[in-house]
């Protein structure tokens, strides 16, 4: 054996796991993605709760969002998933209830160890708690936890837990200045 070939990558997502994204694949393709943006959203969540997918009530998920395995996915009630947000649900998401998360933003739980050559594959779960804001193209790392009531500005990259009621910035995201309800 090589040098190279002991370096080779190690595939360990089960082939159930890779059956099931398979049909899901065909699923969305074919019944999910080409559905109207502005109607149909009881229908992909249907399709999402046929496959495990844990989805509250007055939900709005938009036909453009990729969701990696609806299995892992808990969303709470009146939620929205804004076009072109990558669901990457290796390990399971929680998205609480009365969310917003908005365009081309990316819930990573998957990535590689990096102390080994053969990357081995490591998930960890992501928690956004109710009434937070997520804004665009912002990235959530795996393992982070985003408190109840915070805003993530647009394009941070969450890499640590963020703290309620606050509004976070930036690459890497921090909290710059409690976020206040106006009645």
């Amino acid at each position: 054996m090589s040098g190279f070939e002991r370096l080779k990558y190690v595939d360990t997502l089960p082939r159930s796991d890779k059956a099931r994204r398979l049909v899901w694949g065909v699923v969305y393709r074919l019944l999910f993605r080409p559905t109207p943006r502005w109607m149909l959203h009881g229908w992909r969540c249907f399709l999402l709760r046929c496959f495990g997918a844990r989805i509250g009530v007055g939900c709005r998920i938009a036909p453009t969002c990729c969701i990696w395995a609806p299995w892992n996915l808990e969303v709470g009630d009146f939620t929205a998933i804004a076009d072109g947000v990558d669901v990457y649900a290796m390990a399971r998401i929680t998205i609480g209830s009365k969310v917003a998360i908005s365009q081309r933003s990316f819930l990573c739980t998957g990535t590689h160890d990096t102390r080994s050559l053969l990357r081995p594959l490591v998930t960890r779960a992501i928690v956004i708690k109710d009434h937070v804001w997520v804004a665009a193209e912002s990235f959530i790392h795996p393992g982070c936890v985003v408190g109840e009531g915070c805003v993530v500005g647009a394009r941070s990259v969450v890499t640590t837990d963020l703290p309620a009621w606050m509004i976070c910035v930036g690459a890497p995201c921090r909290s710059i200045k409690p976020r206040d309800i106006a009645q």
